[in-house]
């Protein structure tokens, strides 16, 4: 299921923050966070689904990503994990041969290894507590796990959504017991506009500088760009 292809654009947060890029936005998410600005992608009480969501074939999903002429293509969501064991999603990330693949996951999908060898880097999402999920769907334990195991071989990098310093120190929590690398972390502030954005980061960079993590802004609030 795809949401639909958006680029060129740039990518907003992050190590790639700046880059240009195209978004292919899969459909559909296991979580449902309070903030989402992709919501259009999985929440049914405010949209219809049967418009914003469809069945593409990999072949029109690839071609369309292509025509940005773009280097990098980000698959994003949404929760795109939802669908890496369906038999099309190794013909799908073959088709797109040639470019940086990036990939953004909530992390609680441990990666296959058609995943993990097929596509550029993954930025591992993990949500905290503001985005309204429980802890016990917003956090599994065995797939960050494998997520920390793998950033050993692979480019994986952590990112974390915060407002304030009690969720920095939530990620250092998440971050110790799920063993995983601190110098991956990217602390990212929680926020749709230019303003807030600035007054987060500044709210907790230097606990987060302090903690071993990595900052970004979130170019999305600064730009208007959607961030997928």
């Amino acid at each position: 299921m795809v949401a639909g292809v958006v680029g060129p654009t740039v990518h907003p947060q992050g190590r790639s923050a700046g880059r240009r890029c195209v978004v292919v936005q899969m459909g559909g998410c296991n979580l449902s966070c309070s903030w989402c600005d992709s919501a259009f992608t999985w929440d049914t009480s405010r949209y219809d689904l049967q418009r914003e969501v469809g069945y593409w074939r990999i072949e029109e999903i690839a071609e369309t990503a292509r025509s940005a002429n773009t280097p990098l293509i980000v698959i994003s969501g949404g929760e795109p994990l939802q669908q890496q064991k369906a038999p099309a999603w190794p013909q799908f990330l073959e088709l797109l041969g040639g470019y940086e693949i990036g990939l953004e996951t909530n992390g609680t999908f441990p990666p296959t290894e058609t995943t993990l060898h097929r596509v550029s880097w993954v930025t591992v999402s993990p949500k905290l507590a503001h985005s309204g999920d429980p802890a016990w769907a917003r956090i599994n334990r065995e797939a960050l796990v494998a997520w920390g195991l793998a950033a050993r071989q692979f480019d994986i990098d952590f990112s974390f959504a915060v407002r304030d310093l009690s969720d920095v120190e939530s990620a250092i929590q998440i971050t110790k017991l799920h063993e995983l690398p601190f110098d991956r972390i990217w602390i990212v502030p929680e926020a749709t506009t230019a303003a807030l954005s600035a007054s987060r980061l500044a709210e907790v960079s230097e606990a987060a500088i302090q903690a071993g993590f990595n900052l970004s802004a979130r170019l999305s609030a600064l730009t208007n760009t959607r961030n997928a």
